[in-house]
This record gives structure tokens, sequence and C-alpha cells, in this order.
């Protein structure tokens, strides 16, 4: 049987996977239509007469699958450092149960699985852009664009899941109160006579 945590991070994983094909082929015919460039619809899907228009086509549609990451992660990033259970303001949770969007605020598993799964695409897409730009499929500036944009992207998520550990360990220091059974103060108040 396949546990629960696989099964809810393949949940996760689908909505954004579809997302980035339908990015990608909207774009894709998008920029052809925008650039005035032709393409023949056949059973081989798109096909572009001149080279020189497939590598535009695709560097501008996997740079828009770039931004789309970002947006995504941005929204998981968002999510993590204003709404993280562990760390709300407690005036904004006050706000956002007023406003009836106590969906908002998600523990540490639902955001980090989601921020583990939109870094995963986006690695694997520096992973492909940049074969592509090794072949010469891709602009290289497109490949460096998602680069940077991924190590930001890491590095806040990286730094909210540092953030998180960190109010763990201070959390268990300042509420172990009784580590010795020596310093537990009993007060008698003397007998209960009614």
């Amino acid at each position: 049987m396949f546990s629960k945590i696989l099964i809810k991070l393949i949940d996760q994983a689908i909505v954004p996977a579809l997302l980035l094909v339908a990015v990608r082929m909207i774009s894709v015919v998008l920029i052809s239509n925008q650039l005035g460039i032709p393409y023949v619809v056949g059973p081989a899907g798109l096909t572009f007469n001149n080279p020189q228009h497939y590598l535009t086509i695709n560097s501008y549609s996997i740079l828009s699958i770039f931004v789309t990451l970002t947006i995504g992660l941005s929204y998981v990033l968002i999510k993590t450092f204003v709404f993280h259970n562990s760390h709300v303001d407690p005036q904004t949770t006050a706000t956002i149960f007023s406003l009836r969007l106590s969906h908002f605020i998600q523990n540490s598993f639902d955001l980090y699985s989601q921020g583990v799964i939109w870094i995963s695409y986006l690695y694997l897409m520096l992973l492909m852009s940049g074969v592509m730009a090794l072949f010469g499929l891709l602009f290289p500036w497109v490949f460096y664009t998602g680069l940077v944009l991924g190590v930001i992207t890491t590095i806040m998520f990286v730094i909210d899941v540092e953030r998180e550990i960190n109010l763990n360990a201070m959390e268990e220091d300042s509420f172990d109160y009784y580590e010795d059974d020596e310093d537990v103060l009993v007060l008698d108040f003397g007998d209960d006579h009614v």
C-alpha cells in the first residue's frame, strides 16, 4: 500500500504539472502568433520551417515556464512567510478568520511539500533548459535567467525552513518546565474541610 505522504505529494504535484504543460502549449501558440512565425499543426505536433524560428519560440516558451514556476513558488513562499501556522502574527490570524479565509493558514507539512514540488519542477526545467542551451535549442540567457530565479527562490525557501527549525528548537527549550523531578514545587494549602 502507498503511504499517505506519498499519495498527498502525488496529489499536490498534479495541478502544477498540468499548469506547466498548459503554459507550454499556450505560450508556443501565442508567441508564434504574436511574432508572426508560421507553424504547421500535424501528426508530429507543431512544426516550424525555419530552425531560427524554432529557437526563438522554444526560448520564449521556456522563459514563460520559468515565470510560471517563479509565480507558483512566490505564492508558496508568501504562504510560508506570512500564513505559516507556527509563526503567523495573531493580528493577521484574527483578520484572516474574520474574512473567513482560514484555509490560508497551513501547517509545515502542507507548505513544505508544496514548496518541494514547485522547486523540483524548477530544477527539472533548469536541467532540461541547460541541455537545450548546450545543444543550441535555447538561448543561453533563458537558462541563466531560470538559474537566477531558482537560486533566489531556493534561498528564500531555505530561510523559512531554518526559521521553522529555530522556532521549534526555541519552543522545546522554553516550554520544558519539568526537566528534573527535584525542582518541582508543590503548594499545600491545608486540609479541605467544608
